[in-house]
Parts: C-alpha cells; sequence; structure tokens
C-alpha cells in the first residue's frame, strides 16, 4: 500500500476512533497504526492510557459494528506531550561565606594535589549573606 494511502486511512481511522469515544478521552488520544488486527492508539497521559484501556472493548465493537473494521485487540501507549524547553537564566553559582570556609579547611587536608586544587576552586565562589 503507498504511503500516501496508507496515510489517508490512519486520519480517516483517526476521525472514526475520535467520534466513538467520549469528547474528553478523544482530545487525548491518537491513532498510531493498524496492523493485523491491531488498532496501536496513543495517549498523552497514563491517567487517560487507563481511562481507554477502560474503553477499548466499546470501541472495538464499535469500529467493527459501524465501519466494518476487522480489529480485534488495542494496543495502547503513552507518549506524553513534547513542549518546548524554555531558556533559563541560571544565577551564578557562588556559595556562602561557611561553606567557602569549610571547603578551604577540608582542602589543606587532602594530600592530593588535584582535589586540593579543586576544593580550593570552589571555595573561591563565595557569596556575601
Amino acid at each position: 500500500m503507498p504511503v500516501l494511502e496508507r496515510a489517508r486511512k490512519l486520519v480517516r481511522l483517526e476521525k472514526a476512533v475520535r467520534e466513538l469515544l467520549p469528547a474528553e478521552l478523544a482530545a487525548h488520544c491518537k491513532v498510531l497504526n493498524l496492523k493485523n488486527e491491531t488498532l496501536v492508539l496513543a495517549t498523552s497521559s497514563p491517567a487517560w492510557t487507563s481511562r481507554l484501556r477502560f474503553a477499548s472493548a466499546e470501541l472495538i465493537r464499535q469500529l467493527r459494528r459501524r465501519h466494518g473494521l476487522e480489529v480485534t485487540r488495542t494496543a495502547l501507549r503513552t507518549l506524553p506531550q513534547v513542549t518546548e524547553n524554555q531558556k533559563l537564566n541560571p544565577r551564578p553559582q557562588t556559595l556562602s561565606g561557611d561553606s567557602a570556609s569549610l571547603l578551604a579547611q577540608t582542602a589543606a587536608t587532602v594530600d592530593h594535589p588535584p582535589l586540593q586544587e579543586a576544593l580550593m576552586r570552589l571555595a573561591a565562589k563565595t557569596r556575601e549573606v
């Protein structure tokens, strides 16, 4: 089956599924595939997946009766909606005077020069409290 024809068929199937489901559930449901009499559906959260699981037996009956589809089972997936990451404006990393003092004291007792140097660099990042 050509790709474009298959895509159109899945769009029609999704429309049929959304018409048969309650509106609140249909808004969170997407048809992913129909293969080997298995309708693969996805929702945006585990809560909606659970609700769809309870509605799937009736959905299968209605798809068979109203649309003549040979669907015998559903496979449900949860695909969280992807949101665009917001840019953060991180504050400069600084330590309190007490923490810096403790790091400097610890650095003075360490016999490992690279670790001692790293602790001293950290101790230098202080903030006024």
